[in-house]
């Protein structure tokens, strides 16, 4: 993972130095304009310092997966409003107006979530989206909308959830909550079903994989997959 220094000049619009004491949660967002790039959002933030908005992010990532620190992680950013004082910040880059990430944008956020969680001793559970802060609609893929339910939004944050857990180099336990839940030989519901687990049980999940936008956990004892949607089973904290 290489990250590209391009820091924020000392400011009280968007770098005030406010030290961070503690980091908690990892926030993810999006930039809100389609086709925009990593630094074209970082000089947007430096361009606050002429007198603005109360607006920054500790990273941005790129439509190609270049990631950009614009604020050093022991100060403070202005991106998750109430949560600014106990998270990092990471801005997402996205083409186009549904606010779906590119495969190589998505690749550097859960490789630098996973970074990050490890570093200050956090798991996949402390990453949450803005929407979690404040019920607004970012990153936008991974909210509820008018145009998507809040179970397809959660079955795509559940998804990208799990790809960082995987990067975490972390096994997890999952528990049935659909009364029968197919094994698969492999990832997707094409495959054949080589077995079941009942509502209730607890399984180790050791790899993850997305398959037509559905995340699928590989079972411990590595007779198939199972598919991770958060109606057919939840990660046990």
């Amino acid at each position: 993972m290489k990250i590209t220094d391009a820091l924020l000049t000392p400011n009280k619009y968007s770098r005030p130095q406010i030290p961070l004491k503690s980091v908690k949660k990892v926030v993810l967002h999006y930039v809100g304009n389609p086709k925009s790039s990593a630094m074209a959002n970082r000089n947007y933030f430096e361009n606050q310092k002429n007198g603005g908005r109360y607006v920054s992010s500790h990273y941005i990532i790129g439509l190609e997966g270049e990631i950009l620190r614009c604020i050093p992680e022991s100060e403070v950013a202005y991106c998750s409003n109430q949560a600014n004082t106990y998270s990092i910040s990471i801005e997402c880059c996205h083409p186009d107006a549904t606010g779906k990430f590119t495969d190589a944008t998505t690749a550097s956020a859960a490789e630098l979530c996973a970074y990050l969680l490890k570093k200050y001793g956090l798991t996949v559970d402390d990453l949450i989206r803005h929407y979690d802060v404040t019920g607004k609609q970012c990153p936008l893929w991974f909210a509820p909308t008018k145009y998507q339910s809040e179970a397809v939004a959660n079955a795509r944050w559940a998804g990208f959830k799990a790809l960082v857990s995987q990067k975490m180099g972390n096994e997890f336990l999952i528990r049935v909550k659909d009364e029968e839940l197919n094994i698969r030989a492999d990832v997707g519901i094409g495959s054949a079903v080589v077995g079941k687990l009942k509502k209730g049980e607890v399984y180790t999940i050791t790899e993850v994989k997305i398959y037509g936008k559905v995340p699928w956990g590989r079972l411990k004892s590595g007779v198939g997959w199972v598919s991770l949607l958060p109606k057919y089973a939840e990660r046990v904290v």
